[in-house]
């Protein structure tokens, strides 16, 4: 068809159009150099609805036969994450990111951020009880800072209380590595990079923000913490995997396998994927004693985490990310459906209804009960 001249002034125009449409969509997924400063306490900042966020979540999740709930594209490639209490929300971090992004699980999309004035977010922890959102941040070298750790108020989307650092404010030595909230809600543990004097652990009172000890002996970790036994214990993996007693801040027991760990939400077992054997085992963390050998892998393990009621573990490694059933000993699945590479964070919700994934551009979430129910069919 030939076209007039009318029509061929007309081009130009529809593609403009065209353009600016494409650009509104991309928008949200640029960096924020916005050099605009929020206030001390924070600031929420919801974020509007996208069709690329739905129709990207549509086509990965048609692209895979796994029972997967949501896939949550990220504006900026993500480390970390912590899923809330309820399963909700998925708040999400990183190396270059400073404002904290929460996913809606239900609308498959980032809904809001949380702002702070600087730092990286390097870690990040809910609460128990579902009122506070905790956030560890790291700084530049040259960068003067002391309060690295910001508690915000969920119901009120401001910071309630921010927390010192063990050193001073022209030292480094304060960024966060690792974090996470007592079962009452009421304390908090937050692992930091290697102190001089070694205390690198310390305890805070969510309320007052002061610092309760610190964990002697203790090193720098960026592995999850688990408090055990009503509280009374904390567990943590660094270069070796440490038990405190919370009272006290003495270390009560230590294991020093070559290993990554992690300590079921009971305290009674460590599963420990071995650097060297290549296998990994379920080990009974009062005796020491191996109960159990699960599998093995051609590459290293990277990442542990058990369900909450403590039968399943999942284990990312250089092979893959797997669900094992421990008691039967066999995987319960394999998981390809993640759209990019598995980062620094697996874990489930306090119910045990999602499993989930930071993949650097994307945030997964699988149905884990249908997970359960599709492998003990099998």
């Amino acid at each position: 068809m030939k076209l007039t001249a009318e029509n061929k002034r007309l081009i130009p125009a529809v593609v403009l159009a065209v353009l600016f449409l494409v650009f509104l969509e991309f928008r949200s997924y640029l960096p924020d150099w916005n050099r605009y400063q929020p206030p001390e306490t924070g600031e929420v900042r919801d974020i509007s609805s996208s069709l690329i966020d739905r129709a990207l979540s549509a086509y990965y999740e048609w692209m895979t036969d796994e029972p997967i709930v949501a896939i949550i594209r990220q504006d900026i490639d993500a480390q970390i994450g912590a899923i809330s209490p309820d399963g909700q929300y998925i708040a999400t971090g990183g190396s270059v990111i400073r404002d904290i992004a929460i996913s809606s699980v239900a609308e498959k999309r980032i809904v809001r951020k949380y702002t702070a004035h600087a730092g990286n977010v390097r870690a990040v922890a809910f609460s128990p009880d579902g009122r506070y959102l905790a956030c560890g941040r790291g700084f530049m070298a040259h960068l003067k800072h002391n309060e690295s750790v910001e508690i915000w108020s969920i119901q009120r989307g401001k910071i309630f209380k921010r927390l010192q650092g063990p050193a001073g404010p022209e030292m480094n030595g304060n960024d966060v590595l690792a974090m996470t909230f007592s079962p009452d809600s009421r304390s908090i543990a937050v692992g930091y990079v290697t102190q001089q004097q070694g205390d690198s652990v310390h305890l805070f009172d969510v309320e007052t923000g002061k610092r309760i000890r610190a964990m002697h002996p203790s090193s720098s970790t960026q592995n999850p913490f688990v408090f055990f036994d009503a509280g009374r214990y904390l567990g943590y993996e660094s270069d070796r995997f440490h038990v405190f007693e919370v009272a006290t801040g003495k270390q009560a027991q230590e294991f020093k396998l070559k290993a990554t760990y992690a300590l079921s939400p009971d305290g009674r077992y460590l599963a420990a994927g071995m650097q060297e054997e290549k296998h990994l085992k379920i080990i009974e963390r009062q005796t020491g004693r191996e109960v159990k050998v699960l599998g093995a892998v051609k590459g290293y393990y990277r990442l542990l985490a058990f369900s909450p009621d403590g039968r399943y573990l999942a284990a990312h490694s250089d092979d893959g990310l797997v669900l094992w059933d421990i008691s039967a000993g066999k995987i319960l699945r394999e998981l390809k459906g993640h759209p990019d590479i598995v980062s620094h964070w697996i874990g489930f919700d306090a119910e045990g209804r999602y499993f989930a994934a930071v993949c650097e551009r994307y945030v997964v979430v699988w149905d884990f009960r249908k997970m359960v129910e599709a492998g003990r069919a099998n």
